[in-house]
C-alpha cells in the first residue's frame, strides 16, 4: 500500500515557463482584440495595431528580459496595449 504522504511526480501540476505563459497570453490577446474588433467595433485594424500583442512579447524576447517580474510587466503590457488599441478603434 503507498504511503498517504508519497506523492508520485506523475500527479504534480507543471507550471509552464514564462515564455510558454506569456506566448498564450499573447495568443488570447490577439483573439480577443480580432473578435472584439471585427464584431463589436466592425473595423478592420491596420497592420501594425492588429499585431500589437505581438510586437510586444517580440520586444520581450529580444531584450532578455528574464524572471517573475519581467513577466508580469509584459502581461500586463499586453493587456494595456490590447486595451489601448481597441479604445483607440473605438473612439
Amino acid at each position: 500500500m503507498p504511503d498517504a504522504t508519497h506523492v508520485s511526480p506523475a500527479s504534480r501540476p507543471r507550471r509552464l515557463s514564462g515564455e510558454v505563459w506569456l506566448s498564450l497570453v499573447t495568443a488570447a490577446a490577439l483573439l480577443i482584440q480580432a473578435v472584439v474588433a471585427k464584431n463589436v467595433l466592425e473595423e478592420e485594424l491596420d497592420f501594425v495595431s492588429q499585431y500589437a500583442a505581438l510586437w510586444v512579447f517580440i520586444v520581450f524576447l529580444i531584450s532578455g528580459e528574464r524572471g517573475r517580474v519581467a513577466e508580469l510587466g509584459t502581461a500586463a503590457a499586453l493587456v494595456a496595449v490590447t486595451g489601448a488599441v481597441l479604445t483607440l478603434y473605438a473612439l
